[in-house]
């Protein structure tokens, strides 16, 4: 007989991320600062690497990244791939009869 562990969550996952509240647009300006003299002569290459080492390299000081925990939801036994599909194709059936509020939509919505 097996049953089913009440609290058992799916695996942790860990997302890094920057607040967007944080973020400061003149900060940002002011941070990166004006073009560096010895790069106005660079290969295009190098002038994009050196502006996106600037660019991380100030918002790592305005906004470091935080850690944003993500837990899986419980896990239901009962709710099986097929009850899903039932309970989106009732779903589908329901937005067609509010949609036309025809009696046949209406009737296949309660079949």
């Amino acid at each position: 007989f097996r049953t089913a562990i009440p609290h058992r969550r799916e695996a942790v996952q860990t997302i890094w991320y920057r607040p967007r509240r944080l973020m400061e647009p003149i900060r940002f300006q002011t941070e990166l600062g004006p073009i560096p003299g010895a790069l106005t002569h660079s290969s295009v290459e190098e002038l994009v690497e050196a502006w996106e080492r600037a660019a991380a390299g100030a918002l790592d000081r305005i906004v470091p990244l935080r850690p944003l925990i993500r837990r899986g939801s419980r896990l239901a036994p009962w709710f099986t791939g097929e009850l899903r599909e039932m309970k989106r194709r009732k779903r589908r059936l329901e937005s067609s009869w509010r949609a036309s509020r025809s009696e046949s939509d209406r009737a296949l919505l309660k079949s």
